[in-house]
């Protein structure tokens, strides 16, 4: 079963900016940076500074204590980031929206991690059990794959508004419909008569609470 962070802690947009820098750094060097180069590449004037944030990610768990900057995952594990609320006609990845990283087993992913983020799933609109036996629930934590295109029949993550929402995409006459897959009754298509913003299509679930 696959590991992920206790999702607790949060951190501050200067922890969060930290930790992206160093998982950036890390993926285009190939191993865990100095505090040096973190600092260059965040343009601050000092080390300590850097100092300061990673220490706060050691005790929460992001970096590893009994090493200088490394993650505290194996070869086989990614950070995904886990995306918080969506504004619209932000980046969905951008440093703002990003609450924490879960580790994800690479060898489950299609391409690049890179393509991928985490969404926490909120409500019941999606929890009947579909044909492959994935059911979203309340604080799921569902792993999605950009893409900006229609890919009828899959669960899609859409822009409506400020709020994005997963729902299985289908077409009707004239329209498209984001269709729920629920036992709670009250969840209705929605009904779209333009354009949709896709951001992604759902390609797994991690139950919350599952931490091992």
């Amino acid at each position: 079963m696959r590991k992920i962070v206790r999702m607790k802690n949060y951190l501050t947009s200067k922890q969060k900016q930290v930790l992206a820098t160093i998982i950036d750094l890390t993926q285009k060097l190939g191993h865990e940076p100095t505090l040096d180069q973190v600092r260059f590449a965040l343009n601050y004037t000092s080390t300590s500074s850097v100092q300061r944030h990673t220490d706060s990610l050691k005790n929460l768990g992001y970096l590893n204590k009994n090493r200088e900057l490394s993650l505290p995952e194996n070869d086989q594990t990614v950070q995904i980031p886990l995306v918080g609320n969506v504004a619209c006609g932000m980046p969905l990845l951008a440093i703002e929206n990003i609450e924490a990283y879960i580790p994800y087993d690479s060898s489950s992913l299609r391409g690049n991690s890179d393509n991928y983020f985490f969404l926490r799933a909120v409500g019941d609109s999606m929890n009947a059990t579909d044909v492959n036996g994935k059911t979203i629930d309340d604080g799921d934590y569902v792993l999605v794959k950009k893409q900006d295109s229609p890919d009828f029949g899959k669960r899609i993550v859409a822009l409506i508004g400020e709020n994005a929402t997963i729902k299985r995409l289908k077409r009707g006459d004239g329209h498209i419909i984001l269709e729920p897959e629920s036992n709670n009754p009250a969840n209705k298509p929605i009904y779209v008569f333009e354009e949709i913003s896709v951001q992604g299509v759902a390609e797994d679930v991690i139950k919350k609470g599952v931490n091992d």
